[in-house]
């Protein structure tokens, strides 16, 4: 033990962008609680922060004056070798400090007084067997490949129910073997159907992780796992962190969806996070997926990951029509979809028209300037909604629509562009009888709006459900033997080189979770286009014709991108900075895109450039950063700079 008479000295990581520790001195009395990885609470200037002990050190020269730690969280278990060594790698490959890797790997702010349950109460504690799954499992699940030792494992699914059935298995089997296991899914709303479904076959406790669980809550659940309480875990990108000493498996259902990469830092992303933890404690990880992200297509090919397809029995799909909308004169329904709704209206089916779109039209235009009304805050049209209001999606900005032009004071509007409201009651003219229900942000604000829609459908009172991607669920869509997207090409053109990606990734899912003797029909001005074209193909085909463009451009996943985001107030400032950031590139010998102006340029009120650095050895890339670029952005004030390694969205 390195002290200084009864003084110890430990090097603290805080929840800071800095790539530093802080030393401070530890009273005698609080000694015997420090470890690596030991949580306490320091003073830093005026504040009053957590951290997380790295090592023990010794005084240093010339500092007399160290300050003392306020507090050790006793309740609180240290964070194990393993997930140290994993928040390390996050930190070097994400780019950001040790400490907000740490503190994302553990997020506890605070601790609880936890009341002992009497009895076992359906928990697992430790030294005991879990108990055993359900014998309904016991024949579908004979034949189940379990994999075991660390790798990858990337499972092609189709069905929803065979999913689950694949994913009691594997829990069950890992369980037997005495092991724990992780479940990961990407949104909130699948857990509690989830844990329903486990615990109907698992008597045992699960632990349910995700953001909304208040600060009591959470620690409750970390409280569990870190004594051994439970052996199962299920929830969101929060889940992967949890600290069970033991872990057997992890699964990630959904791999492809985007909502798996962080968006603040650290921005990582949870399927290559739960990748690397199963290579430090050497177990298996498995990626569920209907259809796969290209990067995981990638890896498959090149064996990186073992493909193992799980298509049994009745693999009946809807059938998928593809409406050229040029050659129809009704710019809203098509034929062929009017028809559909028709037919379904008759024999009392339902069905679901998409739009991503909410508000009754994307834009307000002066008919005599040509003037578009925009958001103060950012550079993006305001969308006109019903009762006169115009509303930024972006920042919540909001003001009554104009009588007159506030540039040329003409008085002569045009409500230009297709949103949910007007989609609504467009299909209450054209189907006066059906009952129509709206599914978006506007109108469902809460978990139990939710609710009531889909026992809504369940129980028959709905006829036509319009909505965006928020009803884009198995509850909903189970329900629906038409589906009709309205227009593709707003998906189709987002300026970001996955949009093609995205909605072939969306569509599939649509397709998957409908039902199976339905119809999709897509409305689109550009049919021929791959990602489209494709939906009626083998599934390869896509992933082959975006595989060739990408490997062409030079994009993901056969170079690394690194996204550095410069934002500010003032624009000119923002510009300077991006351009000198250019002129220091250009010296280096690495592939980079811009700097440039973000496709939107300004967001609540901040003006945003961006430029992308290419290379296939990550490594460089952090060399340029650290020496180069990072001194640039960090040093100015009233520039935010951020890192985004792999980024997911370029927007």
């Amino acid at each position: 033990m390195i002290s200084d008479g009864k003084v110890k000295y430990i090097k603290v990581v805080l929840n800071l962008p800095l790539n530093q520790s802080f030393t401070y001195k530890v009273p005698a009395e609080l000694s015997p609680y420090i470890k690596t990885g030991t949580k306490v609470l320091v003073p830093l200037k005026r504040r009053v922060l957590s951290g997380f002990v790295l090592e023990e050190t010794e005084r240093k020269d010339g500092r007399r004056n160290l300050k003392e730690i306020i507090k050790v969280f006793k309740d609180f278990l240290p964070l194990s070798d393993s997930l140290i060594k994993l928040g390390r790698w996050i930190s070097y490959y994400y780019y950001c400090s040790l400490g907000e890797a740490l503190h994302s790997i553990s997020p506890i702010q605070e601790t609880f007084r936890i009341q002992k349950k009497k009895g076992n109460e359906g928990e697992t504690l430790a030294g005991q067997k879990p108990g055993k799954l359900n014998c309904l499992i016991e024949k579908s699940d004979e034949n189940i490949f379990v994999p075991q030792g660390k790798g990858v494992f990337l499972f092609k699914t189709k069905d929803t129910k065979k999913s689950n059935l694949l994913y009691l298995s594997l829990i069950k089997k890992t369980l037997q073997r005495e092991r724990q296991v992780i479940l990961i899914v990407p949104e909130i709303n699948y857990l509690l159907p989830l844990k329903e479904l486990i615990h109907s076959h698992y008597p045992g406790g699960i632990a349910l992780l995700h953001s909304r669980l208040s600060s009591r809550q959470r620690y409750e659940e970390w409280y569990r796992i870190s004594r051994g309480e439970v052996c199962l875990a299920i929830g969101t990108r929060l889940a992967i962190f949890a600290p069970f000493t033991k872990l057997g498996l992890i699964i990630v259902e959904e791999e492809e969806n985007s909502a798996y990469k962080q968006i603040e830092a650290p921005r990582y992303h949870l399927r290559e996070v739960a990748i690397k933890r199963g290579e430090i404690e050497n177990f298996p990880v498995v990626l569920s997926t209907g259809s796969p992200s290209l990067e995981s297509w990638y890896r498959a090919k090149k064996g990186v990951y073992e493909t193992i397809e799980f298509y049994q029995g009745n693999n009946k799909s809807p059938y998928i029509s593809i409406v050229d909308m040029r050659k129809e004169k009704d710019r809203i329904l098509s034929s062929a979809l009017e028809e559909g709704i028709k037919k379904n209206l008759e024999e009392n089916k339902s069905t679901l028209l998409f739009l991503n779109r909410r508000g009754f039209a994307n834009f307000l235009l002066c008919l005599d300037c040509g003037k578009v009304l925009y958001c103060p805050n950012c550079n993006i049209s305001l969308t006109f909604h019903l009762q006169g209001k115009l509303v930024c999606h972006y920042c919540d900005y909001q003001e009554k629509a104009p009588r007159v032009c506030p540039s040329c004071k003409g008085r002569y509007f045009r409500r230009t562009g297709l949103g949910t409201e007007q989609l609504e009651i467009e299909v209450k003219k054209r189907f006066s009888k059906a009952y129509v229900r709206r599914g978006d942000l506007d109108v469902i604000k809460s978990s139990l709006l939710y609710k009531k829609l889909g026992s809504d459908l369940a129980d028959k009172k709905i006829d036509i459900l319009v909505g965006t991607q928020l009803i884009i669920k198995e509850e909903i869509l189970s329900h629906m033997n038409l589906v009709g997207i309205v227009i593709a090409d707003g998906l189709l053109n987002l300026p970001d080189f996955r949009a093609g990606e995205y909605l072939f990734h969306l569509f599939n899912k649509i397709r998957r979770l409908m039902k199976p003797q339905g119809r999709l029909v897509i409305q689109t001005y550009n049919p021929a286009h791959y990602a489209i074209e494709t939906l009626k193909e083998k599934k390869d085909n896509f992933y082959r014709i975006e595989s060739r463009i990408r490997k062409d451009l030079g994009y993901p996943p056969y170079l690394h991108w690194v996204r550095i985001l410069l934002e500010g107030s003032v624009k000119t400032k923002v510009e300077k900075v991006a351009e000198t950031m250019r002129e220091s590139l250009e010296k280096e010998k690495t592939e980079f895109l811009g700097p440039s102006s973000c496709p939107f340029a300004k967001i609540r009120g901040k003006y945003r450039y961006h430029m992308i650095l290419k290379n296939e050895n990550l490594s460089y890339i952090r060399e340029i950063l650290d020496k180069k670029l990072s001194p640039l952005f960090n040093g100015i004030q009233g520039i935010r700079g951020t890192v985004d390694v792999d980024p997911l969205q370029t927007m």
